[in-house]
């Protein structure tokens, strides 16, 4: 195997489902029927994919059809739990998990005051929303530290891989990250202490107010190429410190408030549209189709 250029020393390689000690790049062989996968135009000659999760990623297509990846990060804990189950027989299509979680190498960040640009476009997708980074101050939790945002990182990462998640529609995409954080967080019973409202709370402390559920959410759909943005309430809002998320589905908007459907112990506000999510009293700013309007119901 040879040792490709510009990358860090002291990395093991992955390749054909076999860990090998090596001072050169992490790596690993895709045999998934990658001709079948979109993978971004640079990728094809030896590109370097920017996933939100796993980093800078090499990536060179091979004589047979399938693609060899470099891990740049591989120090990283999500990257090393990616590598780890490879290595362990889990069968993940790395094209379908890094192209999804596949983003702009700009830093994204917000406040609580409004909504996010949708100024970066998914890989492989016509229109999917903005995407966050785990960079201090990202929209997954401005005042989380770095060692809190690298725990949702690898969080977000063990649940693509326990999910499966690169092979199924957005549909089910959103449907799989709506009940898990059902199923794993709980409301949280005094404000925001714990990070309730940022992601980490959302997704390793597992309780959270309607701002950690959003951003949980967010984290989530981010990574698995689902467009998505968190929305704020305004001041004419029936409750005016609260968040909830809009995600595309088959090129439409639709409202999700997770907080509402799990401590409603219902579906009540999943795929539904603008009008509906107002006739609860909620309200909230749109500028210039941001965040862009959400027309009907999903059925």
């Amino acid at each position: 195997m040879k040792t490709k250029r510009m990358i860090k020393q002291g990395m093991a390689v992955l390749c054909a489902g076999v860990l090998l000690a090596a001072p050169v790049g992490a790596e690993a062989k895709s045999g998934s029927g990658s001709d079948n996968t979109p993978v971004p135009a640079d990728a094809a000659s030896g590109g370097v994919i920017h996933s939100n999760v796993y980093g800078e990623v090499l990536v060179t297509r091979q004589e047979d059809g399938t693609y060899n990846y470099t891990f740049f990060n591989d120090d990283w804990p999500a990257v090393q739990s990616l590598l780890i189950a490879l290595n362990n027989g889990a069968k993940i299509d790395l094209d379908k998990l890094l192209t999804e979680s596949s983003t702009s190498i700009q830093k994204i960040t917000s406040d609580d005051k409004s909504s996010i640009p949708n100024d970066i476009i998914n890989s492989g997708a016509a229109a999917a929303g903005n995407r966050g980074s785990f960079s201090v101050g990202s929209v997954y939790g401005p005042n989380l530290n770095a060692g809190e945002l690298e725990q949702v990182q690898t969080m977000v990462s063990a649940f693509m891989i326990s999910n499966n998640v690169a092979s199924m529609s957005d549909l089910k995409k959103v449907r799989t990250a709506h009940d898990y954080l059902v199923q794993t967080c709980t409301p949280a019973p005094k404000g925001s202490q714990n990070h309730a409202d940022d992601a980490w709370g959302a997704l390793i402390y597992r309780e959270a107010n309607a701002k950690g559920y959003a951003r949980g959410m967010k984290a989530l759909c981010d990574a698995m190429g689902v467009g998505t943005y968190i929305v704020s309430a305004n001041s004419s809002s029936s409750l005016k410190d609260y968040m909830w998320n809009e995600v595309l589905i088959n090129g439409e908007w639709f409202i999700v408030d997770v907080y509402c459907d799990d401590s409603t112990a219902s579906y009540a506000t999943y795929l539904v549209s603008d009008s509906a999510y107002r006739t609860l009293g909620m309200a909230w700013d749109r500028n210039n189709n941001t965040p862009p309007a959400c027309r009907r119901n999903y059925k």
